[in-house]
């Protein structure tokens, strides 16, 4: 939400001491452990175990805490696509906002700084529908289908709306260690590297980890895989019957994986998995999870979602409120490694966008797009917000352009950046740099 006027201003002119970190102010999760099986029936079915362990980070005893049900979003709950069961001691609470969010009573109030734990039980049913949670011919796409605790910062609890053209999440980074079982004939692509993998009886078995991920998502079908190391990296690419370029695929994924890497820091993941699909993906022809990425064999929407690891996937932000900070960050990075994809002008950033939509300020929320503008979306966010960082690029020069990445890598790894952090970090690296008139040109409030 914006402030008013005379507190933007002085936000503006403050020193870059002024950002303050995002406070959490409830439970953080530490942990998730998932006991997993996949069913080739219907449009496919995912259920199992969930245990969840946080820490509250909060002035207060937690009593409750709240889950979010995103696979329930992109029907509005008609039909219901997750049924969750609360195991004792544990209690099921109100649901709210289309049955995406559901409150979970714990046994007993866990004080400040102290731990807790709850556990669940759960069925997911696929969707016959080429989307992020869906089926693409016989590729079935699981993302955003765990349940993953909502976030409490100084703001309050965030239970935004699904989005459908556009990004709602929010989540925190944790511990993931899962268990997956599916039937032999079957691969599986997901977050994580995998530990193990064994076949017994005509079931595979997958145990796979990660120290750190916002989130834990899947893609399970007959699937061909090629894969090839980048560095510590192991890239690993899946692909269905009758999808082309797998080969080319695993050369631009580390490509971009080694381009990326050195400008902005380290991947910090021992794996990466792509899975190319063959036409869209409702809204868009690509997705991003943490250390998973869907997409059309394309190189530039490869690149893409791949640059999405660092930006959401290592440094997180509120995909609902602030969807510029990870598809503006993202697209920019795209566009500078595929310059004929690439048609900035960066004297006006938003020559890009429709006349009658230049009235739309950067940093709008996905509740403007997704309500009142839903073709702005890729106007305004991902082009002229590239187009806007490019025109910083050309202003402060690459070196302190590459400073100011790194700089929101360094200190937001793992946790969750905002709108100030990114001013904060351009006056660091620029102090003397005319960074009103850069918001101006970039339609960011001063």
């Amino acid at each position: 939400m914006r402030a008013a006027l005379a507190v933007l201003l002085t936000l503006a002119l403050a020193p870059a001491a002024a950002a303050r970190p995002v406070e959490i102010r409830g439970a953080d999760p530490e942990r998730y452990t998932l006991d997993l099986r996949y069913e080739d029936r219907g449009a496919g079915v995912l259920s199992g175990s969930e245990r969840i362990e946080f820490v509250n980070r909060g002035p207060a005893a937690l009593r409750s805490v709240w889950l979010r049900l995103w696979a329930n979003g992109p029907d509005d709950c008609r039909p219901r696509r997750i049924r969750v069961e609360v195991e004792a001691p544990a209690t099921a609470g109100a649901e709210r906002v289309s049955c995406t969010a559901m409150e979970v009573k714990v046994a007993a109030p866990v004080p400040p700084g102290g731990s807790g734990a709850i556990s669940l039980r759960f069925e997911v049913r696929g969707r016959r529908v080429a989307d992020r949670f869906g089926r693409v011919r016989d590729t079935v796409l699981l993302g955003n289908v765990i349940p993953v605790l909502a976030v409490r910062d100084r703001r309050g609890l965030h239970l935004e709306p699904y989005a459908k053209r556009g990004e709602s999440f929010y989540s925190l980074g944790a511990q993931w260690d899962a268990t997956l079982r599916l039937p032999q004939r079957l691969r599986a692509a997901t977050t994580g590297a995998t530990v193990s993998e064994e076949v017994a009886g005509g079931e595979r078995t997958l145990r796979v980890s990660t120290a750190q991920a916002r989130d834990f998502s899947l893609a399970v079908g007959p699937l061909q895989t090629v894969q090839a190391s980048q560095g510590p990296v192991r890239v690993r690419v899946f692909a269905g019957r009758r999808v082309r370029g797998s080969r080319g695929a695993l050369r631009i994924a580390r490509r971009a994986l080694r381009a990326l890497g050195r400008r902005l820091g380290p991947y910090d993941s021992t794996e990466l998995d792509v899975v190319l699909v063959r036409g869209g993906l409702g809204a868009g022809i690509g997705m991003e999870y943490p250390e998973l990425v869907f997409s059309v064999p394309a190189a530039d929407v490869i690149t893409h979602e791949i640059a999405h690891q660092w930006w959401y996937g290592l440094v997180g932000n509120n995909q609902y409120r602030e969807p510029w900070l990870d598809e503006s960050f993202a697209q920019y990075s795209h566009e500078r490694l595929h310059p004929r994809v690439n048609f900035c002008f960066p004297r006006r950033p938003y020559l890009l966008v429709a006349p009658w939509r230049r009235h739309i300020p950067l940093d709008s929320t996905m509740r403007l797009f997704e309500r009142a503008a839903p073709a702005a979306v890729g106007e305004v966010v991902y082009f002229a917000g590239s187009c806007a960082l490019q025109r910083l690029e050309r202003d402060i020069g690459r070196r302190r352009m590459t400073a100011v990445l790194r700089g929101l890598q360094t200190h937001h790894r793992h946790g969750v950046m905002t709108r100030s952090d990114v001013l904060a970090a351009i006056r660091r690296e620029a102090p003397r740099y005319r960074l009103r008139r850069w918001l101006r040109l970039a339609h960011l409030a001063p």
